[in-house]
């Protein structure tokens, strides 16, 4: 099959006239994901492409297919949308098969989504935009492309849409993976990683990973959302721009029992009880990982940690 690379522009234009409303704040899932699939690539040749690796001999056909996969993230059917447009994206761009030209089309089209406010019955469009770009920004983290202003932007959208989130569903039957918070928590690992963050970006990282941590206390974490959570707040601790102290004072704000007294208040409450439930499962998450670890910086967090899991039993 022969493919330009113009067809993917002229769709994205497209989807910028048709998928996003007028004023380009509203955009219609449904509407964006009608763009997935195309005379030349159907399901079945999605599937078949899954299965040869994800191999196109020609990096333009490559490239063209990979930002038409970018409506594909709205898709509700699992097969397409994670086994297929997620994996194949990922794959792409750990092994640096798109040029820089499309790493900068995928991460405007991926932050406009993230920064608009989205029509999404199935809630998947979003969640699965900000999955992909932290595998943009990762190719960022090993090979810069981003400007020091698209960096900052890129903080921004992204802990806006984490403190925001309020869809906590993570996987069903019928949709398969939705996992908004855990997504958005591998964009704030990614980005704790690149040394291009600096120490004001990481502080805004850290302030969105915290609102998050017992979901508004309206709904128990149960399918690994709170280790995803605390890796991302491993690797800003790690970054040598904070201290001991700081993690300290950071953690015991974050696990104080507000509205609640004190701990021993929560059992008879069900905002209490899931409370004491999602930060229960960030602080065994966060202690699995840092207790065996031989690192400084990690036998350091570990002493206050202890005390805090004491503290919220």
């Amino acid at each position: 099959m022969k493919f330009s690379l113009k067809i993917p522009i002229i769709l994205m234009l497209f989807i910028s006239s048709s998928a996003f409303s007028a004023n380009e704040v509203q955009i219609n899932a449904q509407q964006a994901n009608t763009q997935c699939l195309s005379k030349q690539w159907q399901k079945k040749n999605l599937l078949q492409l899954k299965e040869d690796k994800f191999t196109l001999e020609k990096k333009a056909d490559k490239e063209a297919l990979a930002l038409q996969l970018l409506a594909c993230l709205a898709s509700p059917d699992a097969e397409i949308r994670d086994g297929v447009a997620f994996e194949a994206l990922s794959y792409w761009l750990r092994n640096e098969h798109l040029s820089q030209a499309i790493h900068i089309e995928m991460f405007n089209y991926l932050t406009r989504v993230l920064e608009s406010k989205v029509s999404d019955t199935f809630g998947v469009y979003q969640s699965f935009s900000i999955l992909v770009l932290a595998e943009v920004v990762r190719v960022d983290r090993h090979s810069p492309f981003l400007t020091a202003d698209q960096r900052d932007y890129l903080v921004n959208v992204g802990t806006s849409f984490l403190t925001n989130v309020k869809d906590y569903r993570g996987f069903s039957t019928k949709t398969g993976w939705q996992h908004s918070i855990a997504h958005a928590a591998d964009l704030m690992l990614q980005l704790a990683l690149n040394p291009k963050v600096n120490k004001a970006q990481l502080d805004k990282i850290l302030v969105a990973l915290a609102s998050q941590l017992t979901a508004n206390d309206q709904h128990s974490y149960i399918q690994g959302e709170s280790k995803r959570i605390a890796m991302a707040v491993i690797y800003v601790f790690l970054r040598e721009q904070y201290s001991a102290d700081d993690f300290n004072l950071w953690l015991s704000k974050v696990v104080d029992p507000a509205p609640f007294n004190q701990w021993q208040d929560v059992y008879q409450s069900e905002q209490g009880l899931i409370k004491l439930h999602n930060t229960q499962s960030f602080l065994y998450a966060l202690y699995a990982t840092i207790k065996p670890s031989q690192n400084k910086v990690l036998t350091e967090m570990s002493i206050y940690l202890e005390q805090v899991i004491k503290a919220t039993k």
